[in-house]
């Protein structure tokens, strides 16, 4: 009988606890799951001076760039106005400015045009800062050449002894100097302070393509390679060589001038070797591109995984 009343007390009490360890199983899943939908929701949501600077680059560009685009195609009359669409490539670096201003005053422009200049890392990634791009680039027009069997005219024809002036024309003027202190110089370490390098080269790339947008509207015969080049390529090209400006910017510390001269020489070369003006050539370069980026990706893969520390 005793043993009877024991082991139905043994019972009750096992019943019991069970009972609350599976209700705070319960509780406790519930409290993970809330906890995981608050993650999740975080880590969706951008910084607002990051989407801020997104906007005004953006508005900023397109307000230039899309009445110029329309007027060259005959739609709106040409004014002054229209005339100005060569500011609109100033937008990434006029956001910048604002926003940096907004959040830490001049000392924050300080670093941002002159501490992010020198920085130093080891001599081995300038042979990359170089000679990466102009690599890819020649390859992929000879490879489209020998498949066109038509050799499109490079407009630096006869201008060969003046490249180094043309490298510095390009740097202030054609591009990079107006993009890279906001795309590299405040965009990417913010978005890199939220997510991993990878995904943060996945959004950067999608969103500097997109900004492009307007030049497609320009006629063919008065812009060249972006009305002849497919807009979902274009996207996929920049994503994949948005991959490679990561790698650069991260293993150079944070160098602006190091991105600046990657997309100087990026600019440049495509203008000497123009394969975009080849039947097959934006497919090319969306291929080499993609594939330099794949190998930079697995090469470096931690890295690219992973969070890194904000420069």
């Amino acid at each position: 009988m005793g043993y009877s009343f024991c082991h139905k007390d043994y019972i009750e009490q096992y019943k019991f606890t069970g009972g609350i360890n599976s209700e705070s199983k319960v509780i406790n899943m519930k409290v993970q799951n809330i906890n995981s939908t608050k993650i999740a929701n975080k880590k969706i949501k951008l910084p607002i001076n990051l989407k801020l600077f997104f906007l005004i680059t953006i508005i900023f560009t397109w307000v230039f760039w899309i009445p110029d685009a329309l007027a060259k195609q005959g739609l709106i009359s040409s004014s002054i106005f229209t005339n100005l669409g060569f500011l609109g490539s100033l937008g990434p670096l006029i956001a910048s400015i604002l926003i940096v201003l907004k959040e830490s005053g001049k000392d924050g422009l300080k670093k941002l045009f002159i501490k992010n200049l020198h920085k130093k890392f080891e001599a081995k990634w300038w042979f990359l800062i170089f000679l990466l791009f102009p690599a890819l680039i020649i390859l992929s027009y000879y490879i489209s050449v020998s498949l066109d069997q038509v050799y499109p005219k490079s407009e630096a024809s006869g201008l060969y002894y003046f490249i180094p002036f043309i490298f510095f024309s390009v740097m202030f003027t054609g591009g990079p100097v107006q993009e890279e202190f906001g795309w590299r110089g405040y965009a990417l370490p913010r978005l890199q302070e939220k997510f991993s390098p990878f995904l943060s080269s996945l959004i950067l790339g999608f969103i500097w393509a997109i900004w492009h947008w307007p030049q497609f509207l320009v006629p063919k015969e008065l812009t060249g390679m972006f009305f002849i080049t497919p807009f979902w390529s274009f996207i996929l090209t920049v994503i994949s060589a948005n991959f490679i400006y990561t790698w650069i910017y991260n293993n150079t510390k944070g160098s602006i001038l190091a991105v600046l001269i990657l997309h100087t020489q990026m600019n440049l070369f495509l203008w000497i070797f123009p394969v975009l003006y080849t039947q097959y050539g934006y497919l090319i370069i969306l291929v080499t591109f993609t594939i330099a980026a794949s190998v930079v990706i697995l090469l470096d893969k931690k890295q690219f995984f992973n969070k890194v520390r904000r420069y």
